[in-house]
């Protein structure tokens, strides 16, 4: 459950509550009391927090302490919304987006995203930039939007994004084709553990590009890391990246007994 922003006034009971219902939260599963967390988070939540309210929905949305419940999802999440908050107006849309509890309805999720992007939501951010990128019915493909959406998510940290930028500088999509910058974001992404990423800077060295010198042993790590990850090529770009390695070692090998002889 994050804490999240709340643009309103509440009472200091709702906020003393809330603080309460998280600290009762983060306690060791097993000494977690959940009727408890759920006790002081209502209270927050009825007092008009909407930290409080996007952190209810949250466990009605998931059946944490509670029977699932996505009726009852939808309203906190939908109150906790109309008082701003971010979390909250990212959750709603993803429930419209899919149609959890709801008719589906793309129009409103996508209002509801651009909400949350517009205050900054990285995966709000991130999401809009997926839609701009593959276009949709409702959404115009626009290569130079989608990169703006990504680079702003990417400002955060946001690893799915950094591997976007990565992968718009290699292609040239929305912004000057750029395979140095391509390196350095597929380098942030990789530090992150993104397998797609991991992947595609595998493939910068393996064929020495994008200001990287030819490297077929760090080829084969970063294949071998990706694959660990669940990358489906990975593995086999790691098997033909190591036979390559043991070729190259053995030609050494034969160059320098060459040299002892002469």
């Amino acid at each position: 459950m994050a804490q999240t922003p709340n643009t309103l006034q509440h009472s200091q009971e709702a906020e003393a509550a809330h603080l309460k219902s998280l600290e009762l939260a983060q306690a060791s599963h097993g000494k977690r009391d959940m009727q408890q967390v759920l006790h002081f988070m209502r209270i927050a939540a009825e007092g008009g927090h909407a930290g409080a309210q996007c952190n209810l929905g949250f466990l009605y949305a998931v059946g944490d302490g509670v029977e699932a419940d996505s009726s009852q999802a939808i309203h906190w999440f939908s109150s906790a919304a109309e008082l701003g908050d971010i979390q909250a107006c990212y959750n709603l849309s993803q429930l419209y987006l899919g149609g959890h509890g709801v008719p589906a309805d793309e129009s409103l999720a996508l209002q509801l995203l651009r909400k949350a992007a517009n205050l900054g939501h990285p995966d709000a951010l991130y999401n809009l930039g997926i839609y701009s990128y593959s276009g949709a019915p409702s959404v115009e493909q626009d290569y130079k939007a989608a990169f703006v959406f990504f680079e702003n998510a990417a400002s955060v940290g946001h690893s799915d994004a950094l591997f976007s930028v990565g992968l718009c500088y290699s292609k040239g999509h929305g912004v000057e084709l750029d395979s140095i910058q391509a390196v350095a974001y597929y380098k942030r992404a990789a530090d992150k553990g993104h397998a797609n990423a991991l992947f595609n800077l595998g493939l910068y060295y393996y064929y020495g590009e994008g200001g990287l010198h030819k490297d077929i042993g760090m080829a084969e790590t970063l294949f071998l890391r990706a694959s660990e990850l669940g990358h489906d090529r990975a593995g086999a770009a790691a098997e033909s990246a190591k036979k390559e390695r043991i070729q190259q070692e053995q030609s050494k090998l034969v160059e320098a007994f060459a040299d002892v002889a002469l």
